[in-house]
């Protein structure tokens, strides 16, 4: 029976839980330019830790937990169900009919009626011995019950707070590496264009122009894909964390 009751409540927290629920979105990176990735600064770590309560796998444990300490409320009182009360009203038109004769009277048939009302107040008392020498241990046995779904839900949080360090490490440093690597994309663009010159001007050869022109081919895809490790970090700390990293 308390598992029934226990499903059943999980399911009606759900339902209720559903109605909160907002789409998770994120951040569209293919609008940033350059310059918006070097402008980008991650939020507090504090802040990515309350937000991450809103995650499906924090508000489950949730769930969960509330479920138990209104089963540990309903066993606190559960000693209410040796007792009950009944009663009842009743209310209804009584009728008379009856027949008199006599002698020198012809008979002649009589009736009447009569509204009355009545009510029955009750109470009973039935103590089963195997629920009542129980009661206290039901008690603590759902406390414990309560208890281990609270640790749960910490176990949880624990678990998306290490995942958010993670990624906050990761891209922490791979924004610095970006860095490192729009810098060198810069020069290798700027001696691209003075090489271009020169090979205008006739100062330096072809061989010259091609190895400087692989040099930057080279700095580009290399920022092309510190920048593509970078948004995908980011990505995931948005989803994990229920944060927008850009600020729109």
């Amino acid at each position: 029976m308390k598992q029934f009751i226990c499903f059943f409540s999980g399911l009606l927290l759900l339902f209720v839980s559903t109605t909160r629920v907002v789409a998770q979105e994120v951040s569209d990176y293919s609008q940033l330019s350059e310059e918006d990735y070097s402008k980008i600064v991650l939020p507090p770590l504090s802040v990515l830790f309350e937000n991450a309560k809103n995650s499906p796998i924090y508000e489950m444990a949730d769930v969960k937990a509330r479920i138990e300490r209104k089963l540990l409320q309903k066993e606190k009182w559960s000693f209410l169900g040796f007792f009950s009360l009944r009663g009842s009203y009743q209310y209804g038109m009584f009728g008379n009919e009856s027949t008199f004769t006599d002698v020198a009277v012809a008979p002649y048939l009589t009736y009447s009626t009569q509204a009355q009302n009545g009510y029955t107040i009750g109470a009973g008392l039935n103590i089963p011995l195997d629920n009542l020498f129980d009661l206290k241990g039901r008690v603590s046995r759902q406390r414990l019950t309560l208890r281990s779904a609270e640790l749960e839900r910490e176990v949880k949080y624990d678990e998306i707070k290490k995942n958010i360090i993670e990624m906050y490490a990761v891209a922490t440093s791979q924004m610095k590496v970006l860095q490192m690597k729009s810098e060198s994309l810069v020069l290798a663009n700027v001696q691209y264009e003075i090489s271009e010159k020169n090979f205008a001007n006739g100062t330096i050869e072809s061989t010259e122009l091609a190895t400087d022109k692989e040099r930057q081919s080279t700095a580009r895809e290399a920022y092309e894909k510190s920048k593509f490790e970078l948004t995908k970090s980011l990505m995931i700390l948005e989803v994990i964390s229920r944060t927008p990293i850009i600020r729109k």
